[in-house]
């Protein structure tokens, strides 16, 4: 039988993708309070209204359960599973996928995608795009890995209220808050080779965190593909892969603008925006 690919929805893969290539998706948790909430479209609204009105809101990994659910009915159809989760540097999630594989010997496959949003939403894609053609799990295990280290991701964080109440960067924390004090600095963020959040270093003014983001992804090249992602902020997002597909000659029609999922509205908040460049490979 075919290999099923399984991820979880912080990997910020448009649905068009999801349907087409039937990757199975496993909700984060969205912590409201004390409710706990699956991330899905209908949690949004409830999650914007919290975020901005300042109301505690945290995420955590799906709990072991919610992957046995998922793993048990593909394996019982005659299926091998490769599962590509959210960094273990920042997130129970591999965890929690891993240890659930473990009733499943032998067939179901986990993967530490070691980065966030689409920075392994590509991974899942070049999984799914392989699967899809045949490939078996050895195959599919060494694209992803493949993938992972061309992938290059960079992003600023407009307001850091939300990370520094979610504890997820407490180490970053003291030199974020210094560049924050300073005039009109944002801080350039990337995912190195471990999965962690680090810094790059910092950018005056909006425009120009914009622009930096633009030369990190242009050092990047040549490219395979492209992507932009944003908190409520489309319009900048869309000139910014306007102005990659001018530098780097590469199709507009071709880079993938999107909203970033409901995790880092969560811990980052509106005016957040990153770019996702993969380097073409060897």
């Amino acid at each position: 039988m075919a290999v099923k690919i399984v991820t979880d929805t912080g990997c910020d893969l448009p649905s068009s993708y999801i349907q087409q290539y039937d990757i199975t998706l496993v909700p984060l948790i969205l912590r409201f309070g004390d409710r706990d909430v699956p991330d899905t479209p209908e949690a949004r609204p409830e999650l914007w209204q919290r975020v901005e009105a300042r109301l505690p809101c945290d995420t955590s990994g799906p709990p072991i359960g919610a992957y046995e659910a998922v793993y048990g009915p593909l394996v019982e159809a005659g299926h091998d599973v490769v599962c590509i989760a959210l960094t273990s540097a920042h997130s129970v999630t591999y965890s929690s996928a891993w240890a659930a594989a473990q009733a499943f010997p032998g067939k179901v496959t986990v993967i530490d995608s070691k980065s966030l949003s689409l920075g392994y939403g590509l991974q899942v894609l070049a999984a799914a795009r392989a699967a899809a053609a045949g490939a078996d799990v050895a195959t599919i295990v060494d694209i992803v890995a493949d993938v992972q280290r061309r992938c290059h991701l960079f992003f600023f964080l407009e307001q850091l209220e939300q990370v520094k109440r979610g504890g997820r960067l407490d180490s970053l924390m003291p030199i974020l808050a210094r560049l924050g004090t300073a005039l009109n600095v944002r801080a350039i963020l990337t995912i190195n080779d471990e999965g962690r959040i680090t810094l790059v270093g910092p950018a005056r003014g909006r425009r120009g965190a914009i622009k930096r983001l633009a030369q990190e992804a242009a050092a990047a090249a040549p490219v395979e593909a492209l992507a932009v992602g944003h908190v409520r902020c489309g319009e900048e997002a869309n000139g910014l892969a306007d102005d990659l597909a001018a530098t780097l000659s590469f199709p507009r029609d071709e880079i993938m603008v999107f909203e970033i999922g409901a995790v880092l509205i969560a811990h980052a908040g509106a005016g957040t925006l990153g770019v996702v460049a993969l380097s073409r490979g060897g």
